[in-house]
Order: C-alpha cells, then sequence, then structure tokens
C-alpha cells in the first residue's frame, strides 16, 4: 500500500521546519480531492502553522524594543556631544594637542549610529574603558568627565537591558515555539494518517500521485536538511527511504537553533 515517508518533525531546525510545513500544506491544499477530504484538518494546520510563524518572530526578538530604542538614540547624542565638544577644544591652545588625540581615538573606533546596537555597544565600553584609562589625563584637562560618565552610565543601561529582554524573549519565545510545534506536527501526522485510510477505503489509484508528489517533499527534507540516507523503496514507488518509525530515523538531532 502507498504510504508517507515517515519523518521526526522534531529534528528540523526552526526555519527548516516552518518551510517544510507551509510546502506540506500547500501541497495538500493544491490537490482538490486531499483538499475536500480533509478540510477540517487543513484549517486547523492552517492555523496551528500560523502559531509557529507567531511564535518564530518572538523567538527572534531581541533587542528592538521602544525603551532600547531610546537609550540608543540618547547614547549616541551623548556621543556626538562629546566630539562637538573635543572639537571646540580644538581652538584652545592648552588643550589642543588632547583634543587630536581624542579625535584620532574616536576615528579609530568608527562608531556609527548604523552599526547594530551590539556591536556598537562594545565599542562604546572599549572606548569608555580608553577615556577612563589611557586617555583619563586628557579627559580630565577639557573637563569631560562628566560627559564621559553619563556616556558609560547609558552604555551600561543599555547593556543590561538589551541582555535582560534578550533572555526574555528567548525563554518565552522557545516555550511557545515548541507548544507551536508540538500542535503542527499533530496535525500533519493526523492528515497523513487520513489520506493513508482513505487508500485503505478508496483505493490508491485517487490518492497514489498526491502521496508520490508529498513522499518527493519529504525525501527532498530528510536527505537536505537532515543528511539522511536513503536505502529502503518508498511504499508505493520506486524511490528510496530509510524507512523506520516516526521517532527514530536513526540520526542524531541536530540542535534547532
Amino acid at each position: 500500500m502507498t504510504k508517507f515517508i515517515k519523518v521526526t518533525l522534531k529534528k528540523f531546525r526552526r526555519g527548516t521546519y516552518f518551510n517544510f510545513i507551509t510546502q506540506i500544506y500547500a501541497l495538500f491544499m493544491g490537490d482538490p480531492l486531499v483538499a475536500k477530504k480533509a478540510a477540517q484538518l487543513l484549517a486547523l494546520f492552517a492555523v496551528a502553522i500560523a502559531h509557529v510563524d507567531e511564535a518564530l518572530a518572538i523567538a527572534r526578538k531581541s533587542e528592538f524594543t521602544d525603551e532600547i530604542a531610546a537609550l540608543n538614540a540618547q547614547r549616541h547624542s551623548l556621543f556626538a556631544g562629546l566630539k562637538a565638544a573635543v572639537k571646540a577644544l580644538l581652538r584652545v591652545a592648552s588643550t589642543q594637542q588632547d583634543a587630536k588625540a581624542l579625535l584620532q581615538l574616536f576615528k579609530d573606533y568608527g562608531i556609527k549610529r548604523s552599526l547594530h546596537i551590539d556591536e556598537a555597544t562594545g565599542l562604546f565600553s572599549n572606548l569608555i574603558a580608553d577615556l577612563e584609562g589611557p586617555f583619563s589625563k586628557a579627559v580630565q584637562a577639557m573637563n569631560l568627565r562628566l560627559l564621559v560618565s553619563d556616556l558609560k552610565e547609558a552604555n551600561s543601561k543599555l547593556q543590561q537591558l538589551s541582555e535582560n529582554r534578550l533572555s526574555e524573549a528567548n525563554a518565552n519565545g522557545t516555550a511557545r515555539l515548541a507548544d507551536a510545534r508540538e500542535e503542527a506536527d499533530g496535525i500533519y501526522h493526523q492528515l497523513t494518517e487520513l489520506v493513508e485510510a482513505l487508500v485503505v477505503t478508496e483505493g490508491e489509484a485517487q490518492y497514489a500521485e498526491f502521496i508520490d508528489r508529498a513522499n518527493t517533499v519529504i525525501k527532498h527534507y530528510k536527505q537536505q536538511a537532515l543528511g539522511q540516507k536513503v536505502t529502503e523503496k518508498i511504499p508505493g514507488t520506486g524511490d528510496n527511504n530509510n524507512g523506520g518509525g516516526d521517532g527514530n530515523d536513526g540520526e542524531e538531532e541536530p540542535p534547532q537553533g
């Protein structure tokens, strides 16, 4: 009897998993007979896929919140003020050399607003360490300690807030994604079981071509995404399949990062 190739869905990484279930959903919806017979399950599958999509968005969420964006803007404004103050001190004979040294330091770090927030945070941390260390005398001579202190405080707050939000987003997103994937997995298996049951009750002729198309997709993902070799015949076709139950494909599970 023609059957679907077994695949352990939990082994797919996040993006690959989403691509797989959306492609399988489109395949089911694209067959008029199967779409009609499995209409209720496909409606549930569409909802489950939407839940996976939402969970993926949450899992990807990092530092881009309004509060962090505001702190980032404040940090760059403080840095712009610091650079402006140093440039102004170029015109003062007693601070001209120190000003030149600091401007060269700023240039060497190359900090711009367009930098990724994490990259900028690391650069600011190192710059502040230099301003409080090797260049501290120049900072003191130009009375810039308050500006440097404000910049340090803003950078520290942003770094801590980013870490907290990222940890929270990862924890919430991972748990939610696991639940959403479990929901979608269950419906996927119900769909394949339904079609296989229809093969038994209505005959292979109406469903063999559809199952062959689905198996081509499944086979591709098993080989390309999981690196699984194909050794046995796909039931009902001349292609190959590594067979086995869905719970054990004989491959070590990769991280779902």
